[in-house]
């Protein structure tokens, strides 16, 4: 089943992490829509009065249906399963915005996003339309996506305040993007300060990507209506187990048709790195995106820009701060790993007090020439992607011994934040923007003012070996043997077509196909040990029955959307 969240990327939304697992009923965002636009126009004469003209409701409904095949690479329980996958989906969008005067305006968008089938009931005496309906009213995809007050001219011409939740979107989107290939899309709960001129742009921000609500106690004395988590003690009524984000983003623009633009960003989690915990992901959490009990700094910049035919972009950071110590890979246990202040006496925490430094980097460099003067203006394009990997991620494996332990002081592996990755790095999703090296050529042609052609080539590479393959939702896809030297995972072509109907309908269909490297062959010992098979340690292979089977993997989809 492709999940609805992220589909290939397999990883929990950003705007649905702060209450994980919950949703909105349709009912539910209705009774609210209505409620709040009551009490505005009862409590303002202004709300009363609706011109028309200053109002705007649009919306989107897109329907896709995806397949992919040997999504396991042959690596199945039992061995014979490919996990082969197929699955239609939907988005449904309404949104409103209204221009209050010229410098105050609000803007709700609702969406449904949801798999076909995901609300049958597979019990007996429960199938049919009637339980299908049955369950549409209690567990519905319908939330909301985005909902915001705007206020431009904030004491000084061209400051401006966007409060609520929001798309942020900076650059391709390597860091920060709306992921809209997912039917749900990533928005944020945040404050953005925004400062607009000719020559520069300034952006300030701050979101919360996780809060773990305060205990039962504390919401009945503070009127915070969240649940318990049992990390918080005290009588404050604050969580201590948070999720942050801060950022700056500048954008110069010196001349015209080109950018500069400097950023930083700041992640910051409080959440404990913890052993054996409900609310902690455990052992193996230091390789997983945006984890726990970190300090994380996003140093970098853009360059931009198109000169007659020619693009040109370049984005890169360094990444430091610091991090959850290593040794919970390598010894499994809290034994000697200390504490984190403020937090000791949870059992199982194993933190270093973030002991580890981090010291990472990414880079990416694209370019490309469209001739113009030629027939349906064909474009070349090159593009090289890099981002740093540690040995010490894969500690997890049964059995390996990569010497990480205690003694380590520095952690490399690169952190991909909120990205839309479904573009950057072949669109099969299976590679995001940590630890690899991505060499692309990328060919398109425009039929039609109306559409587009295109074909990408990628060639696949881990940075560091011994690290892990993390996929496009920056989950470990497969987890290297310690001893592995194989840096090629393989390559991958996308076919693409893109064409626009009677001005308002978009279709798209596009396939793809993975010839996988020297990293997937049985001998170098990196297949999955999860189905029956043991890691052979002279042979380096695995002891079970001969899997010959090509680790290959097809894709493809088709979709329609229409914008109003």
């Amino acid at each position: 089943m492709i999940h609805r969240d992220n589909e290939a990327q397999g990883k929990t939304n950003r705007r649905v992490a702060m209450f994980n697992g919950k949703r909105l009923s349709g009912w539910m965002a209705l009774a609210v829509f209505a409620t709040v636009g009551g009490a505005m126009v009862a409590a303002d004469p202004a709300f009363a009065k609706v011109d028309v003209d200053k109002l705007t409701i649009g919306g989107e409904i897109r329907e896709r249906y995806e397949i992919r095949t040997n999504s396991n690479m042959n690596q199945g329980s039992p061995l014979s399963s490919k996990g082969n996958e197929s699955q239609g989906s939907h988005r449904v969008r309404v949104n409103v915005g209204y221009d209050l005067t010229p410098d105050v305006s609000f803007f709700a968008q609702i969406q449904d996003a949801r798999q076909f089938g995901s609300e049958g009931v597979n019990a007996v005496g429960t199938t049919g339309i009637q339980a299908v309906s049955q369950t549409n009213a209690n567990q519905t995809g319908v939330d909301l996506h985005q909902g915001y007050i705007l206020v431009k001219n904030v004491l000084v011409p061209g400051l401006s305040l966007k409060a609520g939740r929001q798309e942020i979107m900076y650059g391709d989107h390597r860091l920060f993007g709306n992921f809209n290939w997912s039917q749900v899309g990533n928005s944020f709960d945040a404050v953005k300060l925004s400062h607009n001129t000719q020559s520069v742009d300034v952006d300030l921000f701050w979101a919360r990507i996780f809060d773990n609500a305060a205990t039962t106690t504390q919401a009945a004395n503070n009127n915070i209506p969240f649940p318990a988590f049992a990390n918080n003690t005290g009588n404050t009524g604050t969580t201590t187990a948070a999720q942050d984000i801060y950022g700056l983003y500048v954008t110069l623009k010196p001349v015209a048709n080109w950018t500069i633009e400097p950023y930083l960003f700041m992640l910051r989690d409080s959440r404990p790195f913890a052993l054996g915990q409900t609310n902690n992901v455990g052992a193996t959490a230091i390789s997983q995106a945006q984890t726990q009990a970190q300090n994380r700094n996003f140093l970098g910049g853009r360059v931009n820009g198109k000169a007659g035919g020619w693009d040109f972009t370049y984005e890169g950071n360094h990444q430091f701060g610091s991090i959850a110590d290593t040794c919970s890979r390598s010894s499994g246990t809290a034994a000697g790993c200390g504490t984190l202040a403020g937090q000791a006496g949870i059992a199982g925490q194993v933190t270093g007090s973030r002991g580890a430094h981090i010291n990472a980097a990414q880079h990416a460099v694209r370019t490309g020439f469209t001739f113009d003067a030629v027939p349906m203006k064909p474009r070349i394009g090159f593009e090289v992607d890099y981002a740093s990997g540690d040995k010490c991620s894969n500690g997890a494996r049964a059995g390996d011994n990569n010497a990480c332990g205690q003694s380590k002081s520095s952690y490399s592996l690169a952190d991909n934040l909120y990205p839309t990755n479904h573009f950057h790095y072949g669109y099969m999703d299976l590679m995001s923007w940590r630890n690899m090296v991505n060499y692309a050529i990328k060919f398109d042609v425009k039929p039609s003012p109306v559409s587009k052609f295109q074909v990408d080539y990628n060639i696949m590479r881990l940075a560091n070996t011994q690290d892990n393959w993390y996929r496009a939702g920056q989950a470990q896809y497969f987890v290297s043997k310690s001893t592995n030297q194989a840096a090629s995972l393989g390559q991958e072509i996308d076919v693409h077509y893109w064409h626009t109907f009677k001005e308002k309908f978009k279709f798209e269909i596009g396939v793809g196909h993975f010839f996988a490297g020297e990293y997937l062959q049985k001998s170098v010992g990196n297949l999955s040990t999860s189905n029956g098979c043991t890691q052979g340690s002279a042979s380096n292979g695995l002891t079970c029955a001969d899997n010959t089977a090509t680790q290959s993997q097809n894709w493809g989809y088709v979709m329609g959307s229409i914008l109003f």
